[in-house]
């Protein structure tokens, strides 16, 4: 889904989200990861047909205006220069790292980009940037039925891949919370930095209503404020089970 925001707003960084207003009779906004900028002014969106706020958003005729609030939230962090860059997806976490493997593409360092996903049919590698033939830009994917690529899940290709990057490389991670949790804890396990987007519901969207609070180790935050991006250090991560 594409919107057209004009001057509105401000150039959004990757891992940020904004939060749409999607149906009047609906009471609380819906946030959406900011899955690419094609041109200034406008918004790229992936939306996950879910429930009724993501359905009646589906349903809106093109050209409909609708309010918006955004860029919020605290993105990812540019890896350091000469530091090559992992990015693991899951599902729809593809949507929250779209916009920084873009980016990262422009870059000469290489970028090796992980998908996984229940089968075939939920895979969203396909948004992501291309490889290339000199394996600057390498995708891998998993899926857990075993219907394309690698039987099993997204964190195995990690795991993989973890050993044979070097000690300066930097892990992005989006997904569902199990998958980030078993991902950071891979990567600290390498004592590599790991950047982690949580997926959560978020009421306000700015921190007021503290509706979206993760436990850190520095106490209870705000996915919406003070993330959704974490350095995986700072989190209480749960076990090391990648689902």
């Amino acid at each position: 889904m594409a919107c057209n925001v004009g001057d509105d707003l401000d150039s959004p960084e990757p891992g940020q989200f904004v939060h749409l207003d999607v149906l009047a009779g609906l009471a609380l906004r819906r946030p959406f990861s900011v899955a690419g900028v094609p041109v200034t002014g406008v918004l790229e969106l992936l939306i996950e047909l879910r429930g009724e706020g993501t359905r009646a958003l589906s349903a809106l005729p093109v050209g409909t205006t609708v309010s918006i609030l955004g860029p919020l939230g605290r993105g990812f962090t540019m890896p350091p220069s000469n530091a090559p860059a992992v990015i693991v997806a899951g599902g729809a976490g593809v949507a929250g790292v779209r916009l920084l493997a873009q980016r990262l593409a422009q870059r000469p360092e290489p970028l090796t980009m992980l998908v996984g996903a229940r089968s075939r049919d939920h895979l969203l590698h396909n948004l992501l940037p291309e490889a290339t033939e000199d394996g600057r830009l390498r995708q891998e994917i998993a899926t857990d039925d075993g219907s394309a690529g690698l039987a099993g899940t997204v964190c195995d290709l990690l795991a993989r891949e973890l050993g044979r990057v070097p000690d300066e490389a930097v892990v992005y991670c989006c997904g569902p919370r199990a998958m980030t949790d078993a991902a950071g804890a891979l990567a600290l396990e390498r004592d590599l930095h790991c950047e982690v987007s949580l997926e959560e519901v978020m009421a306000c969207g700015t921190g007021a209503c503290r509706g979206c609070v993760v436990e850190t180790r520095d106490g209870y935050r705000t996915v919406c404020s003070d993330g959704p991006v974490f350095d995986a250090r700072a989190l209480v991560l749960d076990g090391v089970a990648c689902a």
